[in-house]
Protein backbone atom coordinates (compact mmCIF):
# COMPACT_ATOMS: atom_id res chain seq x y z
CA UNK A 1 0.00 0.00 0.00
CA UNK A 2 1.49 3.47 -0.91
CA UNK A 3 0.56 6.42 1.51
CA UNK A 4 -0.34 9.48 0.38
CA UNK A 5 0.36 12.67 1.38
CA UNK A 6 -2.50 14.82 3.15
CA UNK A 7 -2.12 18.67 2.20
CA UNK A 8 -4.38 21.46 1.74
CA UNK A 9 -4.90 20.64 -1.78
CA UNK A 10 -6.15 17.25 -1.40
CA UNK A 11 -9.64 16.10 -1.89
CA UNK A 12 -12.54 15.06 1.00
CA UNK A 13 -15.79 13.80 0.28
CA UNK A 14 -18.32 12.37 2.63
CA UNK A 15 -18.29 8.23 3.34
CA UNK A 16 -22.14 7.41 3.90
CA UNK A 17 -20.65 3.64 4.45
CA UNK A 18 -18.11 5.17 7.57
CA UNK A 19 -21.81 6.53 9.29
CA UNK A 20 -23.14 2.73 8.32
CA UNK A 21 -20.10 1.00 9.42
CA UNK A 22 -20.47 3.54 13.00
CA UNK A 23 -23.97 2.20 13.73
CA UNK A 24 -24.99 5.79 12.98
CA UNK A 25 -27.89 7.74 11.10
CA UNK A 26 -27.30 9.57 8.16
CA UNK A 27 -30.33 11.00 7.14
CA UNK A 28 -31.18 11.89 11.11
CA UNK A 29 -27.91 13.63 10.98
CA UNK A 30 -29.27 15.49 7.49
CA UNK A 31 -32.18 16.40 8.70
CA UNK A 32 -30.77 18.03 11.83
CA UNK A 33 -28.74 20.50 9.31
CA UNK A 34 -32.30 21.76 7.76
CA UNK A 35 -32.66 25.25 9.14
CA UNK A 36 -35.64 26.01 10.32
CA UNK A 37 -38.19 26.54 8.08
CA UNK A 38 -37.71 23.21 6.40
CA UNK A 39 -38.07 21.45 9.93
CA UNK A 40 -41.17 23.23 9.97
CA UNK A 41 -42.22 21.24 6.92
CA UNK A 42 -40.20 18.11 7.66
CA UNK A 43 -40.93 17.35 10.97
CA UNK A 44 -38.58 14.11 11.51
CA UNK A 45 -36.10 12.19 9.42
CA UNK A 46 -37.96 9.12 9.23
CA UNK A 47 -40.29 8.57 6.15
CA UNK A 48 -39.77 11.34 4.34
CA UNK A 49 -40.78 11.19 0.62
CA UNK A 50 -38.88 11.31 -2.31
CA UNK A 51 -39.41 14.37 -4.74
CA UNK A 52 -38.82 15.51 -8.57
CA UNK A 53 -35.38 17.69 -8.60
CA UNK A 54 -34.43 19.70 -11.13
CA UNK A 55 -30.76 20.18 -11.43
CA UNK A 56 -30.25 23.64 -12.17
CA UNK A 57 -27.03 23.57 -14.65
CA UNK A 58 -28.60 20.31 -16.85
CA UNK A 59 -32.42 20.57 -16.69
CA UNK A 60 -31.95 16.96 -15.55
CA UNK A 61 -34.85 15.58 -13.57
CA UNK A 62 -34.65 12.89 -10.55
CA UNK A 63 -35.52 11.70 -7.76
CA UNK A 64 -34.50 13.24 -4.35
CA UNK A 65 -35.43 12.72 -0.85
CA UNK A 66 -37.26 16.06 0.65
CA UNK A 67 -34.81 16.92 3.45
CA UNK A 68 -31.93 16.82 0.82
CA UNK A 69 -33.26 18.99 -1.95
CA UNK A 70 -34.54 21.46 1.10
CA UNK A 71 -31.31 21.80 2.10
CA UNK A 72 -30.48 22.71 -1.31
CA UNK A 73 -33.03 24.80 -2.31
CA UNK A 74 -33.92 26.56 1.13
CA UNK A 75 -31.16 25.82 3.75
CA UNK A 76 -28.53 26.94 1.29
CA UNK A 77 -29.60 30.06 0.49
CA UNK A 78 -29.77 31.24 3.45
CA UNK A 79 -27.28 33.98 3.60
CA UNK A 80 -26.64 32.80 7.87
CA UNK A 81 -26.56 28.94 7.08
CA UNK A 82 -23.08 28.43 6.98
CA UNK A 83 -21.71 31.23 9.78
CA UNK A 84 -18.57 31.48 11.83
CA UNK A 85 -20.82 30.21 14.98
CA UNK A 86 -21.08 26.52 13.74
CA UNK A 87 -18.23 24.18 14.78
CA UNK A 88 -16.07 23.75 11.98
CA UNK A 89 -16.54 20.29 10.95
CA UNK A 90 -20.19 20.94 10.76
CA UNK A 91 -19.71 24.01 8.25
CA UNK A 92 -17.39 21.81 6.25
CA UNK A 93 -20.09 19.08 6.38
CA UNK A 94 -22.78 21.12 5.15
CA UNK A 95 -20.60 22.83 1.96
CA UNK A 96 -19.97 19.00 0.64
CA UNK A 97 -23.54 18.29 0.96
CA UNK A 98 -24.91 21.78 -0.63
CA UNK A 99 -21.51 20.79 -3.04
CA UNK A 100 -23.52 17.54 -3.78
CA UNK A 101 -20.57 16.17 -2.07
CA UNK A 102 -18.31 16.95 -4.83
CA UNK A 103 -14.96 16.48 -3.59
CA UNK A 104 -13.19 19.25 -2.10
CA UNK A 105 -9.70 20.38 -1.29
CA UNK A 106 -9.02 22.70 2.28
CA UNK A 107 -8.23 25.21 0.13
CA UNK A 108 -11.66 24.95 -1.99
CA UNK A 109 -13.79 24.95 1.04
CA UNK A 110 -12.03 27.88 2.87
CA UNK A 111 -14.22 30.34 -0.19
CA UNK A 112 -17.05 28.93 1.58
CA UNK A 113 -16.00 29.75 5.16
CA UNK A 114 -13.36 32.36 4.90
CA UNK A 115 -13.11 32.95 8.47
CA UNK A 116 -10.79 30.46 8.64
CA UNK A 117 -7.60 29.61 6.74
CA UNK A 118 -7.07 26.39 4.52
CA UNK A 119 -4.66 25.40 7.50
CA UNK A 120 -7.02 25.15 9.59
CA UNK A 121 -9.66 23.40 7.87
CA UNK A 122 -7.35 20.67 6.87
CA UNK A 123 -6.55 19.92 10.38
CA UNK A 124 -10.34 19.92 10.67
CA UNK A 125 -10.84 17.55 8.10
CA UNK A 126 -8.25 15.36 9.40
CA UNK A 127 -10.73 15.38 12.65
CA UNK A 128 -13.87 15.00 10.68
CA UNK A 129 -13.05 11.46 9.72
CA UNK A 130 -13.75 10.03 12.99
CA UNK A 131 -16.71 12.61 13.89
CA UNK A 132 -18.53 13.06 10.44
CA UNK A 133 -17.31 10.60 7.92
CA UNK A 134 -15.35 13.16 5.95
CA UNK A 135 -12.35 11.29 3.96
CA UNK A 136 -10.00 11.98 1.32
CA UNK A 137 -11.59 10.97 -2.04
CA UNK A 138 -9.54 8.29 -2.70
CA UNK A 139 -10.05 6.75 0.28
CA UNK A 140 -13.90 6.28 -0.05
CA UNK A 141 -15.10 3.38 -1.85
CA UNK A 142 -16.60 3.83 -5.43
CA UNK A 143 -19.83 2.74 -4.55
CA UNK A 144 -20.53 5.60 -2.63
CA UNK A 145 -20.00 8.17 -5.06
CA UNK A 146 -23.32 10.55 -4.80
CA UNK A 147 -25.25 11.56 -1.58
CA UNK A 148 -28.20 9.50 -2.73
CA UNK A 149 -31.18 9.98 -0.29
CA UNK A 150 -32.14 5.92 -0.20
CA UNK A 151 -30.43 4.15 1.75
Amino acid sequence: MQWKIIDKNTKFKIDRTWWEREGLNYRLFLWDQLCPECKEQIPTHVGTQEVDWIDPMTAEVRKTDAIFQCLESLCARKPDYIHSGLPLTTAIFRVLVLNQNRPMSAQELSEYIPWKSPELILAALRAAQYQLGIFPEWAVSEEDESLSMAA
